[in-house]
């Protein structure tokens, strides 16, 4: 059985363990990587750094309220980003603020969802997402990010060609 691997930016250690948790208690095929920033998450969707050959995700839960790049930025990068702006974000925050949620879907936000008091609240929040994204909705194929060498080996063929 094919895991369901997501990515988990979320500054606080606390939710993103309950979170976590949450999702691998509701379904066996879940695989939760989580980064602490909006600047690691851009590293890992690009597969750089230490996040060199991790595989892609099929989704990414986003909180908006981070130090450094806060979740907004992050949207924004990865909905610009060619590569990984097909990948489905979930911003998952505490904010429930009308205008953060507004900004987050007109950025490109798949789903808006706030974090909940309790665990039992988590629980259930994590069946929903994993009913919907994994059970009902259809995904777009992962685009697997090619390494810096093999562009480099690309482009230098590429300018091989034009120089004769």
């Amino acid at each position: 059985m094919e895991s369901f691997d997501i990515l988990l930016v979320d500054d606080s250690p606390a939710d993103a363990k309950l979170f976590q948790e949450s999702l691998t208690e509701v379904s066996s095929r879940v695989r939760v990587y989580w980064v602490g920033s909006g600047e690691e998450a851009i590293e890992f969707l690009n597969q750089q750094g230490r996040f060199v050959g991790m595989g892609p995700v099929k989704m990414v839960l986003l909180d908006l309220n981070m130090p450094g790049m806060d979740g907004i930025e992050t949207l924004r990068r990865v909905k610009m980003n060619p590569v990984v702006n097909r990948v489905p974000v979930v911003v998952f925050s505490s904010s429930r603020a009308p205008q953060e949620v507004d900004l987050a879907y007109s950025l490109g936000a798949n789903a808006f969802f706030s974090k909940p008091l309790s665990l039992e609240s988590y629980v259930q929040k994590a069946r929903i997402m994993v009913q919907h994204w994994l059970d009902c909705a259809e995904l777009p194929t992962p685009v697997q990010v090619r390494s810096e060498r093999r562009v480099h080996d690309r482009v230098e063929s590429i300018g091989d060609h034009f120089a004769s």
